[in-house]
């Protein structure tokens, strides 16, 4: 195993172990990287929509609180994993723009925090140890939903927060018909994703999401 493997799982057996430093070393090692795969991917609009910096540190937060404790197994892994959140969030501030100049109503853009931050719905409460497990459940599906392509990301966290088929095609400007369809088919690679976390394979997923 390379240096650079060992480091890295010992970082992230630190962080397991509560130590969020050990993530922050971890992250501090790889943001020139990260700077750069940013740089290589903005375009005009993004360029002129925010510093390289603020984009970087909103990929780092989503890391941070949403990163897969259980799945990396070298630093290679880590770095891809960084890749296509950092793409993802760019894409997602592309479509926010596009979706400023397309209509004034701010209300009708899905923020990136609103995908950041969001929570899957709420079950009946469950005892302790089921607690902990569906901790765990929702850090590998708000991570599963982190690395869909936005045009997926928009329908299920729409859906997530309470809207119909209906409202979300207003919020999108599709039909009702089209939004279902699109829902549908997100939430489909959703799970296949979650299910890909669960038995280990994030090579694999990473593999597909870069062809």
């Amino acid at each position: 195993m390379e240096a650079a493997d060992l480091q890295t799982l010992k970082l992230l057996e630190r962080w397991q172990g509560g130590d969020r430093e050990a993530l922050s070393c971890l992250l501090e090692r790889d943001l020139p990287w990260i700077r750069q795969q940013v740089r290589q991917q903005l375009g005009e609009g993004l360029r002129r929509g925010g510093d390289t910096d603020d984009y970087v540190q909103e990929a780092v937060l989503a890391v941070l609180r949403y990163g897969p404790r259980f799945v990396l197994s070298s630093h290679a892994q880590f770095r891809r994993l960084m890749a296509k959140i950092v793409l993802n969030v760019l894409r997602m501030k592309h479509r926010e723009l596009h979706a400023l100049k397309r209509d004034v109503e701010r209300e009708r853009v899905l923020a990136v925090d609103s995908i950041l931050y969001l929570d899957p719905p709420q079950q009946a409460v469950a005892r302790p140890d089921r607690k902990a497990e569906e901790k765990e459940e929702r850090e590998r599906l708000r991570l599963a939903l982190l690395m869909l392509d936005p045009e997926d990301q928009e329908p299920i966290a729409l859906h997530w927060q309470g809207l119909e088929d209906r409202e979300i095609g207003e919020r999108l400007g599709i039909s009702p018909n089209t939004a279902r369809m699109r829902r549908v088919r997100a939430t489909g690679r959703l799970v296949k994703m979650v299910h890909q976390f669960n038995r280990g394979e994030l090579d694999s997923l990473l593999s597909e999401s870069e062809d």
